[in-house]
């Protein structure tokens, strides 16, 4: 979840201990809507998609149920079940919360996105952590408002873009710190749990994200979106510098099958690219001089590539091109490479330089930094 959806959606939890009750009701209302239409309630369990509806009558409707704890839910109304011809849909709006066991009361004048949510204490604070963060928020609005009464020419200036991003930067950070902030606090809170979980960035130290994480009382480790976090930790904490590097297995060029350890004992660098990868075809240039420039050393590249089956032939062209001399690897599954998930990549060009023991000593270097890496390892 992203950090604005994160603000809009998310919703704080009360202490879980509090809660005695092991089920929801949910009580809803729309005053304007007085003809009987559908309300759909959705939401998650340990991956499920669960679907609940029922009919509003004279504007009310109710919702019975359990969760194993706080989640995002959606309610949906139609306005009307009826579609105005058969190349329309109904008129419909959604709200977004959070669901507990407990009963919440949801009313609205005409819309059920700008409903008041009572006898929650998880949306009472959702509402008040909303509104410490909007301010902070607000600064973007302003920061392209102004961009907007910019000129054309004055849009396309190098130096003003850069002062918008560093402001934008600055504005980014504050949000972070203050979301910090309340995460040191409340470390019994659901809210506190997704606030921590929208911090983590795709590249994050995941040995001090366990220790933070289990800060965080034992009943909101065991929701589903702290198992997702506890495993996400788990696979990050895998390839982080220090560890071992998993070992894999999969076919070369010429099908011959290679093992990540074959290159025990020299310094390898671990390479996830694609031929159909702009950033990776412009990065090559940058390994092919560290690998020319260290080869002699026993340095090696291990190049693993996310294409498709039927680009088969663009790969082995894309290699030939860019003069990749080195072991190229693929199983030819695009991003769902069984050595890309393996190592938790989600985007590329991605790499991990490898020491001679096997264990992964630094990762995502990028430009000069491969070279400046070797150097300090391989003088």
């Amino acid at each position: 979840m992203n950090l604005q959806k994160l603000i809009m959606f998310a919703a704080l939890s009360a202490p879980l201990a509090a809660v005695a009750q092991q089920a929801y009701t949910i009580k809803g209302s729309v005053r304007d809507i007085k003809e009987p239409v559908t309300v759909i309630l959705t939401y998650k369990v340990d991956g499920t998609r669960i679907l609940d509806s029922t009919i509003m009558k004279n504007g009310k409707f109710t919702f019975k149920g359990s969760v194993n704890g706080p989640k995002e839910a959606h309610l949906l109304v139609k306005h009307s079940n009826v579609a105005e011809s058969p190349a329309t849909r109904p008129a419909e709006d959604m709200l977004a919360f959070l669901i507990e066991n407990t009963t919440i009361s949801i009313a609205a004048r005409d819309s059920i996105k700008h409903a008041v949510i009572s006898g929650s204490v998880a949306n009472n604070d959702n509402v008040e952590i909303t509104a410490m963060l909007k301010p902070i928020y607000d600064k973007y609005e302003t920061l392209n408002n102004e961009f907007k009464a910019q000129s054309l020419e004055k849009q396309k200036d190098t130096a003003y873009l850069n002062s918008l991003d560093e402001r934008a930067n600055a504005i980014r950070d504050e949000i972070l710190a203050a979301k910090r902030g309340y995460i040191k606090i409340h470390h019994d809170k659901y809210m506190g749990l997704m606030a921590y979980n929208s911090t983590l960035p795709p590249e994050f130290d995941a040995v001090a994200a366990e220790k933070e994480f289990g800060l965080f009382d034992a009943s909101l480790r065991e929701t589903d979106l702290g198992k997702e976090l506890a495993a996400r930790i788990a696979k990050v904490k895998k390839t982080q510098e220090g560890m071992l590097a998993p070992d894999f297995t999969q076919l070369d060029v010429n099908g011959k099958p290679v093992k990540l350890s074959d290159f025990r004992g020299k310094y390898v660098l671990l390479d996830f690219w694609a031929s159909w990868c702009g950033p990776c075809r412009r990065e090559n240039p940058n390994v092919v001089k560290a690998y020319n420039d260290f080869k002699a050393k026993g340095f090696e590249v291990l190049g693993v590539s996310l294409d498709k089956p039927e680009d088969r032939g663009k790969w082995l062209e894309a290699i030939q091109k860019d003069g990749l001399s080195w072991t190229q690897v693929s199983d030819l599954k695009v991003w769902d490479n069984e050595a890309a998930r393996l190592y938790d990549v989600n985007a590329i060009p991605m790499n991990f330089l490898i020491d001679p023991d096997g264990k992964i000593i630094a990762k995502y270097l990028r430009g000069e930094a491969l070279e400046m890496a070797l150097k300090k390892v391989m003088p």
